[in-house]
């Protein structure tokens, strides 16, 4: 990692690091969501004669499909994908994890890291979408937010079209806002905790495209959303987030309790017996400040 680059990170809150995660390691996520699309769908056949069916227009055609007619199944493969191996193996690569710790100026033993996870956006979402926000305002494992980044991995190339990320550029210096939480209409939309207007209004936005291969690296406190997806394909992407556990201002943080009662009931109906798994509980997001 260059001098430019650090002082960029330092002056915007943000970097593009270049070519920095192996396309091996991008095929074996994406072979993992296959994998779990067929175990929750139940259909194999269509991809019976392709050796990489998440490379094709029909992968994309089935996915959007299956979360439109069978939303629970497709929470269920969601799931399931945030604790997938090959998730893992992606966000610890050696020469990401180096770059990593190198823009934090610390050690890999210094660091934690927290809910990485699969994103499957499928175009027109509305019910998964943020507005502007603070990663802070979500994770509280570091006080400031100043402790720590975001890593966010396209798995695709990522432009305006599909609905890559927007950023305020140098809104990390703003600190940590006194956000609150915005009321749900049910519980399959997201919690949103937003920056506030006027905040915004200060700063351009930017949006930034970054290819398969890249990583962007963000403040923690760093103003940003999502774009809309207006293409007719899925826009993959991994999110991991990263804290310095040595810090005096981390705090141990994880969801507790946590499963898909979805799955637990097909369990049952399986005759499987979950009498040892606890009362679903979910730590919920979103803490106020």
């Amino acid at each position: 990692m260059s001098t430019t680059l650090f002082e960029q990170y330092t002056r915007d809150g943000f970097v593009v690091l270049k070519d920095i995660i192996p396309i091996s390691r991008i095929n074996q996520v994406f072979e993992s969501i296959f994998v779990m699309y067929c175990k929750y769908s139940g259909n194999k056949d269509d991809f019976k004669s392709l050796d990489e069916p998440w490379n094709t227009n029909l992968f994309h055609q089935k996915l959007i499909e299956f979360r439109k007619n069978d939303p629970k199944s497709f929470g269920a493969m969601y799931d399931t994908l945030r604790t997938n191996l090959t998730l893992m193996q992606l966000v610890s690569d050696n020469l990401l994890i180096d770059n990593v710790t190198r823009m934090l100026e610390k050690k890999p033993s210094d660091i934690s890291m927290s809910d990485p996870v699969v994103r499957l956006d499928v175009p027109e979402d509305q019910r998964n979408v943020h507005g502007w926000h603070q990663e802070r305002s979500y994770f509280p494992h570091n006080r400031s937010g100043l402790n720590g980044m975001v890593c966010w991995i396209p798995l695709l190339d990522c432009m305006k079209e599909n609905g890559t990320i927007y950023i305020c550029e140098g809104s990390h210096k703003e600190g940590l806002l006194n956000t609150t939480r915005e009321k749900k209409k049910d519980n399959s939309e997201t919690t949103r905790i937003s920056v506030p207007e006027d905040y915004v209004n200060k700063y351009e936005s930017k949006i930034v495209e970054a290819n398969q291969g890249d990583a962007v690296l963000f403040n923690m406190l760093l103003f940003h959303r999502s774009g809309q997806n207006t293409s007719d394909k899925v826009r993959f992407t991994i999110q991991n987030r990263i804290h310095v556990a040595s810090a005096d201002d981390f705090i141990p943080f994880d969801i507790i309790n946590h499963y898909s009662e979805f799955v637990k009931q097909k369990l049952l109906e399986k005759n499987y017996d979950c009498s040892d798994i606890p009362e679903n509980k979910r730590q919920p997001k979103g803490i106020e400040t």
